[in-house]
């Protein structure tokens, strides 16, 4: 049953960012790296992290380098350690 919460805690996340970035979700997943999307920056970055601390709480203050999750397969990596 957890899993499938982390799951949906993932779709919800990934909803967002899309939202953040202004980009379709299927495209987000495509992406490698945040940078190869126009218009993200650093100030686009602080948003995902504030998502992230929305949907996730304390798990997200764990992660040592957060400006290294520059991608949906980074970020995830990094919660399921």
């Amino acid at each position: 049953m957890p899993k499938k919460k982390i799951k949906n805690s993932e779709d919800v996340f990934i909803s967002k960012i899309s939202k953040v970035l202004n980009i379709s979700k299927n495209e987000l997943l495509k992406k490698d790296d945040f940078t190869e999307i126009e218009g993200y920056d650093s100030l686009k970055h602080l948003e995902i992290i504030t998502q992230l601390d929305k949907v996730y709480g304390k798990k997200i203050k764990k992660i040592s380098d957060i400006s290294k999750l520059t991608s949906i397969k980074k970020i995830i990596k990094q919660l399921n350690k």
